[in-house]
């Protein structure tokens, strides 16, 4: 997930096409709305994710099948839906802020919390090896330069792509985009399985968040846009159905028709929760999302260890109610009593630290 978002942080303002003036809430799908909203499922079915292969790699029964469809249907597009969300921002945030402040934003919101984390998390799942479904080793723990490890993988590739993305697109941003859309296709289509972690992580996820960069530098309209994720969702609806049954011969394209499909349609959700007021309560999870995104697997995993170790439950149902709610409510909750105090240096790079890295006292708000 991706670091929260401020009002201030928008990306280039959205216009009605014919007269060029900012449209209205009612007509446009805002930067701090739709997409927070979307966020918040996104990071939903990331903390669902875990908490269920959680439940079966720790032996809690489960109905096998049921699981294994909705975790298939799940991991093929959340994690791309999560790129290209960050890199609808990029070019924005980069020609607003500058390439130096830009690429100290992202040390400071991505880098950082996935370093402090990998440790933290890591450090805690050695001591508790005993008691956990996947112990770890003090080597795994301190890997984190070359091999990241858990959900922190994410803030790994985000950090590298976001670099190369600053490195191609500063001179020519939207040239660049559309070249660094070009190598993240070539990039994906030549991956191999035993490429380097760094390289393999960003050749599979690259061209997702150029293609959020292309897409959040243009101005939509609800309605324009809506039309666009509807072609998308049945041109990935149609190629999934197509190649489901040539999926050995054709594994890529059948992962970037299933990651279009499941994107699309979770973009079209959002903006229809967003425009019927629906979804203030997800856009809160959005709006977190990177709190909760840091904090989920601890939290779920202690209450998973409570539930089976110390009151003896094992009702999958309930496993799955507790940990889902306890993995985003209370990490929420976490996040929102930092905001003003030092505490949120747990979550990005304190303020003194940026000005060092920056030589200036102005530090902006920090976009996806």
């Amino acid at each position: 997930m991706t670091e929260p978002l401020t009002p201030s942080s928008a990306s280039p303002v959205l216009t009605h096409p014919a007269s060029g003036s900012p449209a209205s809430t009612a007509s446009t799908p805002s930067r701090s709305e739709w997409i927070d909203v979307a966020k918040g499922l996104g990071i939903l079915l990331v903390v669902y994710g875990h908490v269920a292969r959680g439940l079966v790699n720790g032996g809690v029964p489960m109905d096998r099948d049921w699981f294994t469809r909705l975790d298939t249907v799940i991991y093929s597009f959340h994690m791309p839906l999560f790129f290209l969300l960050s890199g609808w921002f990029f070019l924005g945030s980069m020609s607003r802020r500058g390439p130096k402040d830009y690429l100290v934003g992202r040390i400071a919101t991505v880098l950082y919390p996935y370093v402090v984390w990998s440790l933290l998390q890591g450090g805690i799942e050695l001591l508790l090896s005993r008691w956990t479904s996947k112990p770890v080793t003090l080597g795994e723990v301190l890997a984190l330069g070359w091999a990241p490890r858990a959900q922190f993988w994410f803030l790994y590739a985000l950090f590298l792509m976001s670099v190369l993305a600053l490195l191609v697109c500063f001179k020519h941003p939207r040239r660049g985009v559309v070249a660094l859309i070009l190598i993240g296709a070539v990039a994906f289509a030549c991956q191999q399985r035993d490429w380097v972690m760094p390289l393999a992580l960003v050749a599979s996820h690259l061209m997702y968040f150029a293609a959020g960069a292309w897409l959040g530098s243009r101005p939509w309209r609800t309605v324009s846009l809506s039309r666009l994720l509807v072609a998308g969702a049945l041109a990935g609806g149609v190629a999934v159905w197509l190649l489901a049954p040539m999926v050995a011969e054709w594994p890529k394209v059948f992962r970037v028709a299933a990651a279009t499909l499941g994107s699309c349609l979770v973009m079209l959700l959002a903006i229809a929760l967003d425009v019927s007021r629906r979804g203030q309560w997800l856009a809160l999870f959005g709006r977190s999302s990177m709190a909760i995104f840091l904090l989920h697997i601890l939290v779920a995993s202690g209450v998973r260890i409570v539930l089976v170790k110390v009151l003896g439950v094992r009702d999958p149902g309930l496993h799955l109610l507790a940990g889902v709610t306890a993995g985003m409510v209370l990490p929420w909750w976490i996040w929102r009593s930092a905001q003003g105090t030092r505490a949120m240096a747990w979550f990005e790079m304190p303020r003194s630290w940026r000005q060092r890295l920056l030589g200036s006292r102005d530090i902006r708000p920090v976009a996806a």
